[in-house]
């Protein structure tokens, strides 16, 4: 159902279109403009930034925007100038009374990559001559689309944004940092070890060592024969060149407490060392300790679209990498390939932190999709920067969704920068869209 732009209480003056090629759309009650149209389907926060970049672009810009969007955007699209039809973009009569086949451009906003990827190719089929700019997560297959589909454009903005977060993490130059340990709870951290990693092995150990020495003098055999009887026997190899056959009783008691011993812990650490690999622990140790050699490194919090992006951007300009994420041994997550130690864990705990080795890095780039989660790391890490390393600047980047939550944040500190992807790639989305037909 479209709403009315003349139920729009203010609007702003359009600005005239500079274009030789226009259409003539209704824009305000009561007169019309010459504009470049432009239909934007999806109202979340890149649909929101595309649309006043293309309204203060001189552009005529129609929304098809869901029953489910938040009616602040609304308001916001409305406000400035943007008409709303409210419906799914990827039905034919929802695109039909947003005219979508009179547009210029198709600019699909929404973060759905197969809702957008279908909607295009209908898009293409009933109206080939309507460019369409496509927002798709993966840019690996953006030239397959523009090339197969003939899509004008399929732009990733987290690939556009991380360019700015990398940026923005190495604006202050490293200084050397000396090794540091901090005091208190927040001291770098070591992992505990379970009991059962240790103990069972060290009593298979004495067990073993205790039976080298009984059969060294009962039996009468030099230390080497001694190590290889014991061996046999823990293991229940035997070959038969050593026997107890002639051995006092209490030493062939001892003989069978040893064969069932051996088995039954040589089973439990065989069981031990199949968790200790499958359950991922074996891979944390390990990651853990390559953070802990790391030094002037940035530590990015959140591996998402942007995470991952931000980490291959530095990883890409030769700057040392420690990710931090909730859910880092998951299997999606060990198919990244960033080649930087990934610690599991929430980046709100100091420890966490510790782990990833924030005594000793250059900046922190906490990305995930919830503003008050990054802010919340980013406390968290200049909280145990002053303690480690007092007045060492750490560098920490934010992403922000909220720009007016950023503008408070700025306004009263300069300890935290803010970006947001949707505000970096919507001027992207609208250059292409309004090239797309060159005049």
């Amino acid at each position: 159902m479209a709403v009315r732009l003349e139920d729009v209480a203010a609007r702003p003056t359009a600005p005239e279109c500079s274009w030789s090629q226009r259409n003539t759309i209704p824009f305000a009650a009561g007169y019309t403009r010459l504009m470049h149209h432009v239909v934007v389907c999806g109202l979340g926060r890149l649909g929101l930034n595309v649309v006043q970049a293309l309204r203060a672009a001189g552009a005529a810009v129609t929304v098809i925007s869901d029953a489910h969007t938040n009616a602040d955007r609304l308001e916001r699209a409305m406000a400035a100038g943007a008409g709303i039809v409210t419906g799914d973009f990827r039905f034919p009569a929802v695109r039909a009374e947003a005219d979508v086949a009179g547009a210029e451009s198709v600019i699909l906003a929404t973060a759905d990559d197969v809702a957008n990827l279908e909607a295009a190719l209908e898009i293409r089929g009933e109206s080939p001559a309507v460019p369409v700019v496509m927002r798709h997560s993966d840019p690996d297959l953006a030239p397959r689309f523009e090339a197969d589909f003939g899509i004008a454009a399929a732009i990733a903005p987290a690939v556009l944004a991380a360019d700015a977060f990398v940026e923005a993490a190495l604006s202050a130059p490293a200084t050397q940092r000396r090794p540091a340990r901090c005091v208190g709870r927040l001291a770098v951290p070591r992992r505990p070890i379970r009991l059962a990693f240790v103990a069972i092995p060290l009593l298979l150990l004495g067990l073993y060592l205790g039976a080298i020495m009984v059969f060294r003098h009962t039996l009468n055999l030099d230390w080497i024969d001694a190590a290889y009887f014991a061996t046999s026997v823990v293991t229940t190899v035997g070959f038969g060149d050593f026997n107890l056959q002639f051995a006092p009783a209490w030493v062939k008691v001892f003989g069978i407490v040893l064969m069932f011993s051996g088995i039954f812990l040589i089973a439990i650490i065989a069981s031990l060392l199949t968790l200790f690999i499958v359950s991922g622990t074996a891979d944390q140790l390990r990651n853990e300790f390559y953070a802990r050699l790391t030094t002037g490194h940035v530590v990015v919090c959140g591996l998402g679209h942007v995470g991952v992006a931000v980490a291959r951007g530095l990883r890409a300009r030769g700057v040392p990498v420690v990710v931090v994420d909730p859910a880092a041994s998951d299997d999606a997550h060990r198919e990244l390939h960033l080649r930087c130690p990934i610690i599991a864990g929430d980046a709100t705990r100091p420890v966490v932190l510790g782990r990833a080795g924030i005594a000793r890095a250059r900046a922190l780039i906490a990305c995930t999709a919830n503003d008050a989660l990054n802010l919340e790391i980013g406390l968290t890490a200049q909280a145990v920067n002053e303690q480690c390393r007092g007045s060492q600047t750490l560098r920490v980047v934010l992403r922000c969704f909220d720009a007016d939550l950023a503008r408070r944040i700025h306004a009263v500190s300069s300890n935290y920068t803010l970006l947001s992807e949707a505000t970096i790639a919507s001027p992207v989305f609208v250059r292409k869209a309004l090239a797309a037909k060159p005049c």
